[in-house]
């Protein structure tokens, strides 16, 4: 339980920055939280799950961005883990119109110890697609205490707002129509520590079929394995992959500051672990509904708000193993999940 508080700790530190025009006295901002319940027929699968995490910089300078990130991640019955990541960056060119490299150092610890703090060494490239969003790609080399180092490099789009966007974020309305797209900043990661790699790729993308419909879809698909023997573990590998179609309809034509919707979608998942002496295959299924609302800071830039409800439809696993041979069983009934989220989303008109 424990390695998945800290996992979390991590993808919250990892996304993109919402990053206004880079020049002094530019604003980053990121924030993120969710709410989760899962009621299950079996009461230890039911619990409480919750995260929230918020980052924000200053532009000291054209050059100079100071900024941390602060954050809680708890898991069922399992506590919660506390974090905060102080750091500096610095942008070799700043103003370019197309690409901009920095370099930059954070500092990351939680509240389990010190033995689980970080130094984090980082170089970067924002690629500028137009005026207010950019490709970003990350390469991050972390050392903690007593244990193997981290290389990271992770894919993504950072959406900016200049102080012009900033100045006028209160009546900012919506602006997308037939053939937009809808996208969420992250793409992926590849990272290396010691024995382990993981890879991960998750882009969530949707097309707009009128200026109320839209149909998406959220792909996810992640690689870990031992590459060699640590501490006489059995090499092995985890494979998972998901996909979730959605359908979403907004509630009216009207382009305002705040866009209504209603979501529905589908999401299926499977998964494989396989060392020498075991293999596991499992998978689920579950629907999903979605009430939530767009709340625009530019015409490509809003917060997405929203309230959420699932229900499990099947989740099985099957298997070997040296010590119990052949398996095949069908999981307890997970029952229904509720919560409530905040994220970002970039809308990209076309034409831009």
């Amino acid at each position: 339980m424990k390695e998945l508080l800290l996992l979390s700790l991590l993808s919250l530190s990892s996304h993109a920055l919402l990053q206004a025009q880079i020049e002094k006295g530019a604003l980053t901002l990121r924030g993120a939280a969710g709410l989760e319940y899962l009621s299950a027929a079996e009461e230890e699968y039911s619990g409480l799950t919750y995260e929230l995490g918020t980052r924000i910089g200053w532009m000291l300078t054209n050059h100079w961005l100071v900024g941390t990130s602060l954050g809680v991640v708890g898991i069922g019955g399992s506590g919660a883990v506390y974090f905060a990541a102080p750091e500096v960056r610095y942008y070799f060119n700043p103003g370019s119109e197309k690409n901009n490299y920095y370099g930059g150092f954070r500092y990351s610890f939680n509240s389990e110890g010190f033995d689980y703090s970080t130094y984090e060494f980082q170089l970067g490239l924002n690629r500028f697609i137009n005026e207010q969003v950019a490709f970003d790609a990350n390469l991050v080399y972390a050392v903690q205490p007593e244990e193997d180092h981290t290389l990271l490099l992770s894919l993504g789009l950072q959406p900016f707002m200049n102080k012009a966007d900033r100045a006028g974020w209160k009546s900012a309305a919506s602006a997308f129509d037939k053939g937009d797209l809808l996208l969420n900043s992250s793409f992926g990661f590849v990272s290396y520590r010691g024995s382990f790699l993981e890879m991960m790729f998750n882009p969530d993308l949707g097309l707009f079929l009128s200026e109320q419909t839209l149909i998406g879809v959220n792909f996810n698909a992640s690689f870990n394995t031992i590459v060699g023997n640590l501490r006489k573990v059995n090499q092995g590998t985890i494979t998972e992959l998901s996909i979730a179609p959605y359908l979403r309809h907004y509630l009216s034509k009207e382009q305002k500051h705040w866009r209504w919707y209603g979501q529905a979608g589908f999401l299926f998942a499977g998964s494989n672990f396989e060392s020498s002496s075991f293999e596991r295959n499992s998978s689920v299924a579950l629907v999903s509904g979605r009430l939530g609302t767009n709340w625009f800071l530019t015409p490509n830039l809003a917060f997405d708000i929203g309230l959420d409800l699932s229900h499990h439809l099947r989740a099985n696993m099957e298997g070997t193993s040296d010590w119990s041979g052949s398996f095949d069983e069908q999981l307890p009934d997970r029952g229904f999940q509720v919560g409530a989220s905040i994220g970002v989303q970039y809308f990209l008109q076309r034409g831009n």
